[in-house]
Formats: structure tokens, C-alpha cells, sequence
């Protein structure tokens, strides 16, 4: 399964981009054994493309221009994986995770996405910055995370 979706960077379109991971991820595990997955699969994964999303709206530099942000999501086995792709600036993947005792108001989207997520990468190619992270479902024969 490959779908491929391409919104406006656009805070609006969040929620579009969040709804869309969740059926995604609800139509992966139904294709497992869904009564017998990792229950919290769907909502981590949901999380973790809204995080995304919107780190890549916010860093847009000019967002009066009609920027894109392309989420594409793929399935193997029982690894889920998705990819948002921007033409921001390059960043910094390897960000600190923040200091949870200073109580900051930003900076929680890497430190999430590094928590909900089984892998992450970055890469910078052609203009183009993609982070794509996976989570594989865990069913009750092989649950362990």
C-alpha cells in the first residue's frame, strides 16, 4: 500500500493531515489481526504525522507563497511508514530533546515523534527535506515494544 497526499503548508490543513494518518493507520491494522494489536498504534502514529506536519508548517519561510507539504505513507509487513517532505530550510534532526522541567511552550515535536515512533530519519535531497518514521505493529504473539 502506498497512498501519497500533498496539502497546503497551511496551519489549517493540520487536522486534514492528522484524520488522514488515522485512517491510514486504522486501515494497516485492520489488515493485521486487529483484535490482538498494540491498541495505542493508531493514536502514536496520528500524533506523530501531526507533529510533523506541523513543524513543517511552522518553519515555512514564506508562507505567503503556495508552499506544499507532501505526507506519503507505505506498509511492509507490519511496519507502517511515513514520510513528510517540505522545500524549507534544512534543519537539524539531531535537536535536543527539550528540558521538561523549564516547562517549555515549544520543542516537543522531534521529542515525541522520538518517543511514539520505532525509527526516524532525515534526509536533505534536491531541496527537499523528508522525515520519515515508522512504527511497526505489535500483535499479542509478538508483542514486546
Amino acid at each position: 500500500m502506498i497512498t501519497v497526499i500533498t496539502l497546503p503548508a497551511e496551519i489549517r490543513f493540520v487536522r486534514l493531515a492528522s484524520l488522514a494518518a488515522l485512517q491510514v493507520a486504522e486501515i494497516f491494522i485492520d489488515s493485521l489481526n486487529p483484535s490482538q494489536s498494540d491498541p495505542g498504534f493508531c493514536d502514536a502514529f496520528e500524533l506523530s504525522v501531526s507533529e510533523a506536519f506541523t513543524n513543517s508548517v511552522r518553519y515555512a519561510e514564506h508562507p505567503e507563497q503556495d508552499k506544499t507539504i507532501t505526507i506519503s505513507f507505505s506498509s511492509e509487513n507490519n511496519k507502517l511508514t511515513v514520510s513528510v517532505s517540505d522545500t524549507n530550510s534544512p534543519f537539524n534532526p539531531d535537536t535536543p530533546s527539550p528540558d521538561l522541567s523549564s516547562y517549555p511552550e515549544n520543542g516537543y515535536g522531534l521529542f515525541l515523534i522520538r518517543q511514539l515512533m520505532d525509527s526516524l530519519s532525515y534526509k536533505r535531497e534536491e531541496g527537499t527535506n523528508r522525515i520519515s518514521m515508522t512504527k511497526q505493529a505489535y500483535c499479542s504473539q509478538n508483542y514486546n515494544p
